[in-house]
């Protein structure tokens, strides 16, 4: 009777800190998007860190003590190792130029010079001549295209997608989330190696400094900001944008982020999951050429560096799976013989 009891209690007070949990995160989601609408969204490290440990120390609520530590340890490690990310894309950045944004032959703090006609003649051999960001801004038109919301949405969803998988990540499996923190730390290694060694100007600079003849390759990503009313976000990612390194162009981790999200959730799912997932990466290539951001070997390189990261992933995995099997398979059969080893001492 007594432990009737006590088990009622402890489901009535698991019911009260679910209620509690529940309307703590319902005003968090307010806040968040309240603030989003009216501040602008936050792109910068720090400021969607805070709002993730908010939100999952809200998510940890009564779930003791042993869950919001584990939090602290798993994104405090997690964070802090981005943060480092940051200030090695910042160092990339620098040039000796006394404050313009740097052009051809500029060398970097390691002293290697900047590059900014290779890829121009790297997109326009692959193309015939033609320059796909060029052609694609001839093609569709001047002036904001009723369809502007989309490519900002998507090029803004790089800041995003892969601190939200994370989140859900952690909530569901931390083994999982392990594994995405080290295909990211592998990811963002790479991208902060190849910025120092081979720094290169996107689209939308090299035009600027006249480095691409006829038409001018124009930085289109906030207009749809603008477009849905959202003047401030558009000012924020502005902002963010001219605090950034403006040479971080090759590789594309905006498209090795987009190939790594999708690659990450089509394992294991269904055909016509698949399939959706894949229109992430397209969409995101489309925009970032589009959008003067990357040229299309930048989007090259990017792919291939989620995809390198992913296929090490997968075979990794299908090499633990088959441990894993096989130390099954032999915990069966010791069974087996354990029992035809007893089976004598039952007969007699």
């Amino acid at each position: 009777m007594a432990g009737q009891v006590v088990d009622r209690v402890e489901d009535g007070m698991d019911v009260r800190w679910t209620r509690v949990r529940w309307v703590a995160l319902g005003l968090f989601a307010t806040v968040l998007l309240t603030v989003s609408l009216t501040a602008g969204v936050s792109i910068d490290r720090v400021g969607v860190t805070l709002w993730i440990l908010t939100g999952l120390s809200l998510w940890s609520i009564g779930r003791g003590w042993s869950t919001w530590l584990r939090l602290l340890r798993d994104w405090g490690i997690f964070q802090g190792l981005l943060l480092l990310y940051d200030y090695g894309y910042g160092l990339a950045g620098r040039y000796r130029t006394g404050g313009a944004l740097p052009s051809e032959g500029d060398p970097n703090v390691l002293g290697i010079p900047l590059h900014v006609t290779w890829p121009i003649k790297a997109d326009e051999f692959l193309f015939g001549g033609v320059l796909p960001n060029q052609w694609l801004q001839e093609q569709l038109g001047a002036g904001v295209p009723w369809w502007a919301w989309i490519v900002t949405l998507t090029y803004c969803s790089h800041f995003f997608a892969a601190p939200v998988l994370a989140v859900v990540l952690w909530v569901r499996s931390r083994d999982r989330f392990h594994v995405w923190v080290r295909m990211m730390f592998a990811m963002a290694g790479a991208g902060i190696t190849t910025y120092f060694l081979y720094p290169m100007a996107p689209p939308w600079l090299a035009s600027d400094q006249g480095y691409i003849e006829g038409t001018a390759i124009v930085r289109q990503t906030g207009e749809g900001w603008t477009q849905l009313g959202f003047h401030l976000a558009s000012q924020v990612l502005q902002d963010g944008q001219n605090r950034s390194n403006p040479v971080a162009a090759m590789p594309s981790l905006h498209m090795a982020t987009a190939v790594l999200v999708a690659g990450f959730l089509m394992v294991g799912a269904r055909r016509w999951v698949k399939a959706l997932w894949i229109l992430y990466p397209v969409l995101m290539a489309f925009t970032l050429v589009y959008t003067g951001e990357h040229y299309v070997i930048d989007v090259i390189m990017g792919t291939l560096l989620a995809v390198v990261i992913l296929q090490v992933w997968l075979w990794l995995r299908r090499r633990r799976l088959a441990r894993e099997a096989l130390g099954e398979a032999e915990a069966v059969v010791a069974g087996a013989e354990d029992e035809a080893l007893r089976a004598p001492d039952l007969v007699r």
